[in-house]
């Protein structure tokens, strides 16, 4: 059927009111089945006007505000990608540090223990004891008294010189030791102040000096620290390797070293009883 121009004019305009009231996108034009985005009422009048039809109406204004596919406006989008990156980056630096933290220090070697001690010091009791292995095992480890004989010969002095380990300090006054210039005591009291002490029995104030220098504590201001348990054994190692008494129990032998350690004979039978328990407990335990 024939239709005149100004009746296609007219149903053109129509078609173009039906646009702009449902100008929504993706809403279908019910009569052409075109998604009609979004367009200004101008453009679609103008577009009209010049004859095209409604349906073929192209132009999109810019949207005022974009989403993702997941429907979230952009800027919370954005949010949310920032603060995931964060995320990863603080779980990369914990697995780096993790990566990268070193392995802890492997445990001292053991060169004495709890049943070695006591069997060489029966006489002690053994929970006494027990509050000594550690000091004196790093102790020795640090002087590297290692082998059988020469912990043996260590052991077996310190029993001796500590009564049994029953104390880390001598039992007299001292004032035998005043004004003894073989062991550097040239001040008034020396003898008392540096009387002997820790497990060997150190004494004079020369060798209160060069334990202080070895060590880093200040035995000279503070005598009586040598004869705390930390500090017993230790002081009784630097006098051990000042006088390479490793090396002397190594070759000359029990006697030798007793007669270093002691300057004579005494005791010199429980020395050698305790040498030679020590000797069955570190080979036997």
């Amino acid at each position: 059927m024939y239709v005149s121009t100004y009746a296609r004019r007219i149903g053109f305009a129509a078609a173009a009111t039906t646009v702009l009231a449902t100008s929504v996108i993706g809403v279908k034009h019910t009569g052409i089945g075109a998604t009609i985005p979004v367009a200004s009422a101008a453009v679609i009048t103008e577009t009209v006007a010049a004859g095209s039809p409604a349906a073929t109406v192209q132009q999109v204004e810019a949207p005022a505000a974009t989403a993702d596919n997941s429907g979230q406006p952009a800027e919370a989008s954005e949010q949310s990608q920032s603060a995931d990156a964060a995320s990863q980056a603080v779980a990369a630096d914990d697995n780096a540090a993790e990566v990268q933290a070193p392995p802890p220090p492997p445990p001292p070697p053991t060169f004495i223990t709890a049943a070695q001690l006591g069997a060489i010091v029966p006489q002690v009791p053994a929970d006494k004891l027990a509050t000594y292995v550690a000091p004196l095992n790093a102790a020795m480890v640090s002087g590297g008294i290692d082998n059988p004989i020469r912990k043996a010969a260590f052991v077996a002095q310190l029993l001796v010189e500590s009564d049994g380990f029953r104390t880390f300090e001598e039992y007299a006054s001292g004032r035998a030791y005043e004004g003894r210039a073989d062991l550097g005591n040239n001040q008034p009291g020396d003898g008392e102040r540096y009387k002997g002490r820790g497990a060997i029995q150190v004494t004079g104030r020369h060798n209160y000096e060069s334990m202080s220098q070895a060590t880093g504590v200040d035995f000279v201001s503070n005598p009586w620290l040598v004869s705390a348990p930390e500090y017993a054994f230790t002081t009784a190692v630097w006098y051990w390797t000042s006088r390479h008494l490793n090396q002397a129990a190594d070759i000359a032998g029990i006697v030798r070293v007793s007669e270093l350690v002691n300057g004579g004979h005494t005791g010199l039978a429980e020395r050698l009883a305790a040498f030679q328990r020590g000797l069955d407990a570190f080979t036997r335990l």
